[in-house]
């Protein structure tokens, strides 16, 4: 519970500083700073912003343009990678994507290193203590039919038996 109190103090005291209608919140300093916030908060360094990751992750998301992720894509095993889908919606940013992993950490149990209630491994992914590099990129899916947004790290987190920080 303290976790989740932390997470959301973070968020609440970010959108403090921000307020969402003053961001375009698909900028680059806009996934990092949510990104680095909740790494502070768990006392890892925070992420640099990789143009070649932003190149992956929009490769990626341009082959889903088209079917807006309704076929389940493979995992890519050279980098960690999370995927956030809001059909229907045009306006679903960057920043809602990251604030979605975000709050995944109240299902984070650190002592069981587990996701405990729902899912966790955005989260974690953005909180992994070793990965040092983001790149994001964002597409409006084919027809309206939703908004597809994708950030790429490196290196890979989620490792089967560690801990993210």
């Amino acid at each position: 519970m303290e976790r989740v109190l932390k997470i959301l103090v973070v968020l609440i005291s970010f959108l403090s500083v921000f307020p969402l209608g003053s961001l375009a919140q698909n900028r680059p300093e806009d996934y990092l700073a949510i990104h680095n916030a909740a790494r502070k908060n768990v006392g890892v360094w925070p992420l640099k912003w990789d143009p070649n990751l932003v190149e992956q992750a929009q490769h990626f998301l341009n082959k889903h343009k088209v079917d807006c992720m309704k076929g389940v894509p493979l995992a890519h095993v050279s980098i960690g990678r999370n995927i956030a889908l809001k059909r229907g919606s045009k306006s679903f940013t960057g920043f809602d994507a990251v604030k979605m992993w975000v709050i995944q950490g109240k299902h984070y149990d650190h002592i069981s290193n587990s996701c405990v209630g729902g899912e966790c491994r955005g989260y974690t992914q953005v909180v992994w203590k070793t990965t040092t590099h983001v790149g994001c990129a964002r597409v409006t899916c084919d027809n309206d039919a939703g908004t597809i947004v994708c950030c790429d790290y490196e290196p890979p987190g989620n490792i089967l038996g560690l801990r993210p920080y």
